[in-house]
């Protein structure tokens, strides 16, 4: 389980790259369109849908990664006054209620991607695209965070019997 855990976590370390490079070419379009617009009194024509459609790609990427380094939002302010046990308890309710509800976003995800698929269904705005194109990345997304869930339960169930403390957790 340990091997599998590392190599899980180079997998979303790349996911976190990705969703920074994405970041990253979001705010360059932005300052080129802005300082086109203004100097040059014209504009990149689509840069505000590319910007939506990154934003998109950026937090199905960042999830799970986010997720994995304990940088989700998190609140434990029950958690942190109950005792250990129960705490740990908790821990252990959230993650299984975490992985059900992935599993079930994994499920309609797919089932969207495929009916859009199979329907041709396009995006028109100033591109023209298939939407699926759009919505490949919600099954995949949360496919790891289901990952990440069994993941969790594994060092909860293995760990000491306590809440776990997260990176922004207090």
């Amino acid at each position: 389980m340990a091997a599998a855990a590392k190599l899980y976590g180079y997998l979303l370390e790349v996911c976190g790259l990705v969703a920074a490079l994405l970041v990253f070419t979001m705010t360059s379009l932005i300052v080129a369109d802005v300082v086109l617009r203004n100097l040059f009194n014209t504009t990149l024509p689509a840069s505000v849908e590319l910007t939506e459609y990154a934003m998109f790609y950026a937090a199905a990427f960042a999830a799970p990664w986010l997720l994995r380094r304990g940088q989700h939002i998190r609140i434990d302010v029950v958690i942190a006054r109950v005792p250990a046990a129960a705490g740990w308890l908790m821990e252990i309710a959230c993650d299984l209620i975490g992985l059900a509800l992935s599993l079930l976003m994994t499920w309609y995800g797919f089932a969207m991607v495929l009916r859009s698929a199979r329907g041709d269904t396009l995006i028109v705005k100033n591109l023209i695209f298939p939407e699926w194109y759009v919505l490949w990345p919600l099954p995949l997304m949360f496919v790891l965070l289901a990952l990440e869930f069994v993941f969790r339960l594994h060092r909860v169930l293995t760990g000491p019997r306590q809440a776990r403390r997260e990176g922004g957790a207090v």
